[in-house]
């Protein structure tokens, strides 16, 4: 029996496909025809109409505002609630454009987490591989050891940041520290962040000596008066620890009434050009009409800003919706858009089917 080659047969089966007027491109992939995705701490000029959600483009309202200035200045740990994209996360990163604070510190929590994983990472086996050679290269200092085989990462990196570094001429900075879902870590790590953060203090046991001076190189010790801001977020899958609970500061973060949506829409100049208040009102009214439908994951901020711009960029208005023509030659492809909004099954079916039956009110 002949055996089917994969690649050979897909080479010959799959030709590549050309588009003609009746046939199209099925995959939209140019750069004009995707999301406009930049880093999210892009704080260069020239990028006017490129832009991102996240940074300078957020919505502060003033309850927010009020909580973030508590934190700062007890110099406390914020906790975030809310629903899923309600821009908990993003708030980190507006702070480090507000402050010019550079990158911000990012780390998303597993369930397998532990305090380590917020301060560095040892590449163990690169280091086993070197001590193999060590007799034809020289043993390694403690300096060399940290490197060539250790990175600072989130907590840490802002901790060492916060000294400087005068070998390199890098200067003490501030940094902002995003830590997701801090409600999957095991029970102990959220204590054991807060502890680093407070001491502002952690040690490494890869570099167990000390440098020419004598100075033990393994503690890295911060600048109490540079401590990192930190943004805990949490979407409340298991309770926190009461202990964790008392040394931070809690905001909950509602899903934002009509008019503050108007306001984050209209902050969107790079992602949404042009949008005015009266087309806002309609897509975020038709928003409320769809989400009022969805039983499962309510759709939010997020995929609102997602929606809206997927519909301009195919020239679709809210109208094309409530007066839906399904022998309409783009009628297939406004309904996929729901998509967006709507993320379980049945969920799909039921807007769709009160879009197509025009019975969706706004």
């Amino acid at each position: 029996m002949e055996h089917y080659n994969f690649y050979k047969n897909r080479a010959e089966e799959n030709k590549p496909f050309e588009p003609d007027g009746k046939n199209p491109l099925p995959f939209e992939l140019s750069p004009d025809e995707q999301f406009p995705m930049l880093k999210r701490d892009d704080q260069s000029a020239g990028t006017k109409g490129k832009g991102t959600i996240r940074g300078k483009e957020y919505y502060t309202p003033e309850p927010l505002q009020h909580a973030v200035n508590v934190a700062l200045m007890l110099h406390k740990p914020l906790l975030l609630t809310g629903e899923p994209g309600t821009g908990k996360s993003d708030l980190a990163y507006h702070l480090a454009w507000h402050f010019g604070w550079g990158e911000v510190e990012h780390f998303v929590t597993r369930t397998d987490s532990v305090a380590t994983d917020l301060l560095y990472r040892y590449d163990s086996l690169a280091h086993f591989h070197r001590v193999n050679i060590q007799k034809e290269c020289g043993e390694l200092t403690a300096a060399q050891i940290e490197e060539m085989f250790i990175s600072y990462v989130a907590l840490g990196r802002a901790i060492c940041d916060s000294v400087g570094d005068s070998s390199r001429s890098i200067l003490p900075t501030r940094r902002v520290v995003l830590i997701d879902e801090i409600d999957k870590a095991p029970r102990d790590l959220p204590n054991d962040i807060l502890t680093i953060l407070e001491e502002m203090r952690f040690d490494v046991p890869q570099l167990k000596t000390a440098d020419a001076k004598g100075k033990p190189i393994y503690k890295k010790t911060g600048n109490d008066e540079l401590k990192p801001v930190v943004i805990l977020t949490s979407n409340s899958e298991k309770t926190l620890p009461e202990a964790f609970l008392r040394r931070c500061v809690f905001f909950h973060i509602d899903m934002p009434k009509k008019e503050h949506l108007m306001k984050i829409l209209l902050l969107k100049d790079s992602i949404l050009p042009g949008i005015t208040e009266p087309e806002g009102d309609e897509f975020i009214t038709l928003f409320y009409a769809i989400r009022n439908l969805v039983k499962g994951k309510k759709p939010a901020t997020h995929e609102l800003i997602l929606w809206v711009w997927w519909m301009r960029k195919h020239g679709f208005t809210p109208g094309d919706i409530y007066h839906y023509d399904e022998p309409a030659a783009k009628a297939k492809i406004l309904l996929s858009g729901i998509s967006v909004l709507a993320k379980e099954a049945d969920d799909w079916g039921t807007v769709t089917k009160a879009i197509v039956n025009h019975t969706l009110k706004g």
